[in-house]
């Protein structure tokens, strides 16, 4: 017998409670993010990110995010990825990291392969929420992951389901 996905099998795994979740009791530490890092890459991207720097810290206003670099890091990575230190749950935590993911491969991959024949990038259209973004919606999907632009916590609350918040 095959031995399951470790993707798949964090995220079907049963939820915490909600007053476990509503406390942020998931706490990753820097080998947890490590990772949970490579596993994504591993599945879903096929080992084509080359890791950024990844940061806990406090973020205000949002989950996490990726930031932009105008050269290379030490790594080869443009980026910078920095999560929050609490979490709701494990769930939260990797569907909000692999979403992160995704900008990292838009802005380290899909630009350059995609300069046009004047030597310009494609700015507009490389780091957003566009096509570019959607089109991990089905590889997500496979591996029990929802791609989103953002999830409603109140609904999260309410549904306990990455599909309908």
């Amino acid at each position: 017998m095959a031995r399951p996905n470790p993707l798949v099998a964090i995220m079907e795994a049963d939820l915490p409670s909600i007053t476990y979740q509503r406390r942020k009791l998931f706490r990753p530490t820097d080998a947890d993010v490590l990772y949970a890092y490579k596993m994504i890459n591993r599945n879903i991207f096929d080992n084509q990110l080359r890791r950024p720097v990844l940061e806990l810290r406090q973020t205000h206003k949002c989950w996490a995010y990726c930031a932009w670099h105008e050269t290379h890091q030490y790594n080869g990575s443009y980026c910078c990825i920095r999560l929050n230190k609490n979490w709701f749950c494990q769930h939260w935590f990797i569907n909000t990291l692999a979403h992160e993911m995704v900008h990292q491969h838009q802005w380290d991959i899909y630009r350059w392969q995609h300069i046009d024949e004047y030597g310009t990038l494609p700015y507009n259209n490389s780091g957003g929420h566009g096509p570019t973004f959607f089109e991990w919606r089905d590889r997500f999907a496979y591996y029990g992951l929802t791609l989103k632009t953002s999830f409603g916590q109140k609904r999260w609350f309410r549904h306990q389901d990455f599909s309908k918040c």
